[in-house]
C-alpha cells in the first residue's frame, strides 16, 4: 500500500469516525433537515466524497455522451423559506459572485483553468418541492466550450448545490435533473411552543 492510499483510508476513517460522533439523528424530536443524495448510476459514475460536505461524480469513459463532472455539496440555508422575490433578486444580481463560485469548482475538478465564464441564464425555479435558483454558464476550457447547470436547492434548513459540467449543454441538464431527482430530504420542523 502506498503511503498517499494509506493517507486516504486514514483520512476516511477519521471522518467516517467524527462524522458518526457530531451527528444528532433527525426526526420529529430532534428538529432539522437531512440530505441525502447518490449518483444515479453506480456502473456509470465514480464518486468521492469531501471533507467539506461536497461530493465529485465523474461519468466513467464512454459512459455519458460526452465528459461529465457533477459536484453536490451541502449547506446550510439563511432561511427555511426563502422570500420568492428574495430569491429572484438573489439569482439576477448575486450572478457575478456565484459565477466566482461555480469557476473555481469547475476549475478544481477539471483538468485545467475555466475561462471566458458567461451567464446564459438564470431562474427561480421548484425542485423536489423546494425553492431553488437554477443558472447555467459556457466557459473556455481550452479550445473547447463547457456548459454548467446549476441548481441550488433551499431544503428546509438545509442547501443542496447541485454542479453539472459537460462539453454539451444537454448533456450537463440530463445530469442535473438525474441527480436532483435523486435527492432525499427529511425535514422537521421545531416543535411550536
Amino acid at each position: 500500500m502506498t503511503f498517499s492510499i494509506f493517507v486516504r483510508v486514514a483520512v476516511i476513517a477519521a471522518t467516517a469516525l467524527f462524522a458518526g460522533c457530531v451527528t444528532k439523528p433527525v426526526g420529529p424530536d430532534n428538529p432539522g433537515t437531512k440530505v441525502r443524495y447518490r449518483a444515479p448510476d453506480p456502473d456509470k459514475w465514480v464518486g468521492q466524497r469531501g471533507l467539506d460536505y461536497k461530493s465529485v461524480f465523474r461519468c466513467r469513459p464512454l459512459a455519458c455522451p460526452e465528459n461529465s463532472i457533477v459536484t453536490v455539496k451541502l449547506g446550510v440555508s439563511p432561511t427555511r423559506s426563502p422570500d420568492p422575490q428574495a430569491l429572484q433578486k438573489f439569482a439576477q444580481d448575486d450572478a457575478a459572485r456565484q459565477m466566482a463560485i461555480v469557476e473555481e469548482a469547475s476549475s478544481s475538478t477539471s483538468s485545467g483553468r475555466l475561462q471566458d465564464l458567461n451567464l446564459l441564464t438564470s431562474t427561480v425555479t421548484k425542485a423536489k418541492d423546494y425553492p431553488a435558483v437554477h443558472w447555467e454558464y459556457r466557459g473556455q476550457l481550452g479550445d473547447k466550450s463547457v456548459f454548467i447547470v446549476r441548481k441550488l436547492v433551499f431544503a428546509g434548513s438545509g442547501t443542496v448545490d447541485v454542479i453539472s459540467s459537460s462539453l454539451s449543454l444537454d448533456v450537463a441538464r440530463r445530469n442535473s435533473a438525474d441527480f436532483v431527482a435523486l435527492i432525499e430530504v427529511e425535514d422537521y420542523l421545531p416543535k411550536a411552543r
